[in-house]
C-alpha cells in the first residue's frame, strides 16, 4: 500500500475529471510539497472550471486550523455556484 502511495501523483490525473469544477487552495507558506509542482502545476493542468485561492500566511495543514473559516466560506461559495 505505501508502495502504491508514494507513486500515486495527483496531478497527471486532473483530468480525468473535465466536468468537475475545481478549486484549488493553497497554502502560501506550503513546506511539504512545492506548490510550482504540485498545486500550481496541477491548476493550470485542469482543462475544466477552476479557481485558485492562495491562502496567505499558512503552511500546508493550516487550512485545518487557522484558515478553516476561510476555507469553509470559500468551499461553500465554490459549491453554490456549481452544485445548484
Amino acid at each position: 500500500m505505501l508502495a502504491r502511495f508514494l507513486q500515486y501523483f495527483p496531478v497527471e490525473e486532473v483530468n480525468l475529471a473535465p466536468n468537475v469544477a475545481m478549486q484549488f487552495l493553497v497554502a502560501q507558506n506550503e513546506e511539504l510539497f512545492d506548490n510550482k509542482d504540485h498545486a500550481l502545476r496541477a491548476y493550470e493542468t485542469f482543462k475544466g472550471t477552476k479557481r485558485l485561492v492562495n491562502i496567505p500566511n499558512i503552511k500546508h495543514y493550516g487550512i485545518y486550523y487557522e484558515a478553516h473559516d476561510q476555507a469553509f466560506k470559500l468551499a461553500l461559495e465554490w459549491f453554490g455556484m456549481h452544485l445548484k
